[in-house]
């Protein structure tokens, strides 16, 4: 019996011993892990409660972990390069390369620089944009050989992707309303730049308007002070069929848009009862709407115009999710965004 109750002594200290030595290894992997680098760090602890990067980004907080993130991943290559260098004799973190007059020619006539200048005055320029590009091709190219053989670890992490939420509300919508995808504009009727992006807008819609919805909020900026009564006047317009009428023409027309000139447009845009939205303008009836728009672009994250949200649309629901471009971005930004959500639908 003695032997016996020593014999469950000894097993019960010997998993106690082990259950220690794990605690304790645990500890010490999750102290050599802070070590690394991360991506979503921990900001705070309330009561207990962890509170992560996660937790309290925003559009800007965001930007910035991104820019961060892409910042140091331009460094790192340089610097994994040179260290390695210093054993590896086939390693050159600085290579050098000779760029001829034919290949400068050649990449004049390819870029149709002509408008630019001449070939000669624009010679030392694209020579020196040519080396610097073969560099870092060379760079790039050395420092992935070295992690595909394990020569260095990376534990640079981008930031996960951040989307925003939204609802398209009352918002009018063009192109595929039943779309699983869509960009949603915040806008303003006297914004420059909100102006310059339509003709983008309408290649879009050419392009993907059997499978994106194409949304419209408002989102007058206070020192416009005709924006306002622009948007409601577009609303009054859109009671009788004219919204996408009006809209466009409000584009073309920044500068007038007093309330004489919003009434004045309505045999422009051919609105069959020109009282009925008149009325609709002097009273402000969809003012309310106007402002529930703007609410919705600021909790969104939007502040300034033009902002669109890109993302996931539940047609049922007016529920968006997704990221926001802001400002009058070229049509390759939008395409990239519609394309990556679009992949993720199929």
């Amino acid at each position: 019996m003695l032997i016996i109750r020593i014999s469950k002594f000894l097993s019960a200290s010997a998993i106690i011993l082990l259950a220690l030595a794990a605690n304790l290894f645990a500890k010490e992997n999750r102290v050599q892990e802070q070590d690394y680098f991360q991506a979503n760090p921990i900001i705070a602890e309330i009561n207990g409660k962890i509170i992560r990067f996660e937790d309290l980004r925003d559009k800007a907080a965001q930007d910035a972990a991104q820019a961060l993130y892409d910042q140091l991943a331009r460094l790192l290559p340089n610097l994994v390069l040179n260290e390695l260098a210093k054993s590896d004799a086939e390693i050159d973190p600085n290579p050098q390369f000779t760029i001829s007059d034919d290949m400068v020619t050649l990449f004049y006539k390819q870029n149709r620089l002509e408008n630019r200048g001449s070939i000669e005055d624009l010679r030392p320029q694209i020579r020196d944009y040519l080396a610097n590009q073969l560099k870092q091709e060379s760079v790039y190219r050395q420092y992935n050989e070295a992690l595909s053989k394990g020569l260095v670890k990376s534990y640079l992490q981008a930031p996960s992707e951040f989307l925003l939420e939204t609802n398209v509300g009352q918002g009018y919508i063009r192109g595929n309303k039943e779309a699983k995808v869509i960009v949603l504009e915040y806008s303003d009727y006297q914004c420059p730049f909100c102006a310059r992006v339509q003709p983008t807008l309408t290649e879009l819609i050419k392009e993907y308007g059997s499978r994106v919805a194409f949304g419209y909020r408002h989102f007058p900026l206070p020192f416009h002070k005709e924006a306002d009564e622009a948007a409601i006047a577009v609303e009054c317009a859109r009671d009788q069929g004219k919204f996408e009428t009006l809209h466009a023409l409000l584009f073309k027309n920044q500068k007038n848009q007093f309330v004489e000139d919003l009434i004045g447009y309505a045999d422009e845009i051919g609105l069959e009862n020109v009282d009925q939205y008149e009325k609709c303008i002097v009273e402000e009836k969809y003012r309310s709407r106007v402002l529930e728009d703007m609410k919705a672009g600021q909790e969104a994250g939007v502040t300034g115009t033009p902002g669109f949200l890109i993302g996931t649309f539940d047609p049922k629901s007016g529920r968006v999710r997704g990221e926001l471009l802001s400002g009058a971005r070229p049509l390759q930004d939008f395409k990239k965004a519609l394309e990556k959500y679009l992949d993720r639908q199929s």
